[in-house]
């Protein structure tokens, strides 16, 4: 057996190994796993073990170039994991990520691990970055009647957004622009200060007879402007048919409103480095499925 990196030639062949997985396949052909635009040349989409010429496990991995702390890093969110189950006892899942955990210069990120395989990959060092999901009804506010004349612009427009970033922001814009994201911005007219935000939607099951949708945060660049704005905020959610506002609790400032649903939901790193940077969820695999 040996452990290969997969390019270009190889996307076939791991398309089809994943497709042929009991309770393991992608409706869109695992597109969100080898097209995205910031393909990092010379990076593999990941990793498989070959015996003899059959594939008999594979990591994905969404390699990135971030702007953390300052300095820009080289990133890799590890997902769509699996070994076939004969192989198993022979700690295969181990080895195909072996080529990422060993790196010293890389920040990895697990972002939708399993039971299972969470427990695996505290054991190769990989820490918890999040453990707590929060969701919050989106109510509309009820009108006060007044304005304090501060209104600020919300807009989920990227055109109308763009003018509005600064070079780093610009670049998520960007990056992100094609993938099924949903992007938008609040800018306070009284202090210029503004939050960029991504997400990812989806349908409620439950509400799906009224068109309601789940908005689920990426990314935001300022929580405090998020938090300050939050009630114009959520009448353009509500038109928008976002009834339910869900996010990672690392993401934004507690107590963002009276009324919210928790449960568990476990995000994990490893970096070298003693104390964990600010980590968002963009440039991985919630964003490249539009999943959360």
């Amino acid at each position: 057996m040996k452990i290969v990196e997969v390019h270009d030639e190889m996307i076939g062949a791991v398309k089809q190994f994943l497709a042929n997985r009991d309770g393991f396949h992608d409706a869109n052909g695992w597109e969100g796993l080898f097209n995205y635009p910031w393909k990092l040349k010379g990076h593999p989409y990941g990793y498989a073990i070959l015996d003899e010429d059959r594939i008999v496990a594979f990591a994905g991995t969404i390699f990135s170039e971030r702007l953390i702390g300052g300095q820009k890093r080289i990133c890799c969110n590890a997902s769509t994991w699996f070994v076939e189950e004969e192989y198993r006892p022979r700690m295969l899942a181990i080895l195909v990520l072996n080529p990422i955990v060993k790196r010293r210069d890389l920040l990895v990120t697990a972002l939708t691990s399993s039971d299972i395989s969470r427990d695996l990959l505290a054991k190769l060092g990989f820490h918890t970055l999040d453990h707590t999901q929060i969701a919050v009804p989106v109510i509309p506010p009820i009108p006060l009647g007044f304005s304090n004349g501060h209104r600020p612009l919300v807009t989920f427009d990227k055109d109308e957004i763009e003018p509005h970033l600064d070079e780093e922001n610009l670049k998520i814009l960007k990056d992100h622009a094609t993938l099924q994201c949903e992007h938008f911005l609040i800018k306070e007219t009284h202090t210029n200060q503004y939050c960029y935000g991504v997400a990812t939607a989806a349908p409620i099951q439950k509400l799906s007879f009224l068109g309601g949708r789940w908005l689920s945060l990426c990314y935001v660049s300022d929580g405090g402007v998020f938090a300050r704005n939050f009630r114009p905020l959520r009448r353009a959610l509500w038109q928008r048919k976002f009834f339910l506002l869900r996010y990672d609790a690392r993401l934004l400032p507690p107590n963002l409103a009276r009324i919210t649903m928790k449960k568990v939901k476990t995000r994990q790193y490893k970096w070298e480095q003693p104390t964990p940077p600010a980590i968002d969820n963009l440039y991985s695999e919630l964003v490249t499925f539009n999943k959360y």
